[in-house]
């Protein structure tokens, strides 16, 4: 499987222009190393979009759900670091969930990704499930896609510190369903996000469907160990 793990943390967010240098730094050198120390945290990377919002978009892999629920992640997350107050404080733009893997194919990381976000239509999650199931293998199969996948948000996730900074930037409606698709080139990552939005999403249960922008790989750390 390309993922290191069966949960995911996604986050997409966006900085002023005169608070991004410090946003990108922290990024870099404190928050991706911090998150990526909690046991069975086991990958951080980080994207940014070649046009289009949310700018940037962060995953984070992890074991199971329950270490985004419980133990040192949550510490982390009730305890901010100074750097951390700050830079959440000036987030423009905050979308993040924990999210269950539901499908997983391929093998690595691809230098560009993209997702697809959408909520299931009134009791069809069975039916979206099954279009997800049967959609990531053929689009590993197409031209230069090096994985794909697809999350369910999870429910009940604790508040914190954390997410009390940033309250005033997060986005109106929370993360359902997430398709994500990586690429070793643009043209073929568009063609596949193309591909997916063509099967009508609509018609196998999906609603809210947005398209996200084309992200391209920034940084990648693996856990030690």
């Amino acid at each position: 499987m390309a993922l290191l793990g069966k949960a995911i943390l996604g986050v997409w967010n966006e900085a002023a222009p005169a608070d991004e240098a410090d946003f990108n730094d922290w990024y870099l050198r404190e928050h991706i190393i911090e998150r990526t120390a909690v046991p069975g945290m086991t990958r951080g990377r980080r994207y940014r979009a070649l046009e289009g919002s949310p700018k940037y978009m962060a995953l984070y892999e992890a074991l199971t759900l329950d270490v985004l629920t419980t133990g040192a992640y949550r510490v982390q997350l009730d305890n901010p670091t100074e750097w951390t107050k700050r830079v959440t404080s000036r987030f423009t733009f905050m979308r993040r969930a924990i999210c269950n893997v539901i499908a997983d194919e391929g093998q690595g990381i691809g230098g560009f990704a993209t997702v697809v976000h959408f909520h299931p239509a009134p009791g069809a999650e069975a039916k979206l499930r099954a279009w997800a199931e049967r959609l990531i293998p053929e689009l590993v199969g197409m031209t230069q896609i090096a994985a794909a996948h697809c999350w369910v948000g999870a429910e009940g996730e604790p508040a914190s510190p954390t997410s009390e900074l940033s309250a005033r930037a997060v986005s109106d409606k929370p993360v359902g369903w997430v398709l994500a698709i990586e690429a070793g080139d643009l043209i073929s990552l568009s063609a596949a996000r193309d591909a997916v939005l063509a099967t009508n999403p609509d018609s196998h249960g999906a609603q809210d469907v947005r398209a996200y922008p084309l992200y391209q790989l920034l940084y990648v750390l693996t856990a030690a160990g």
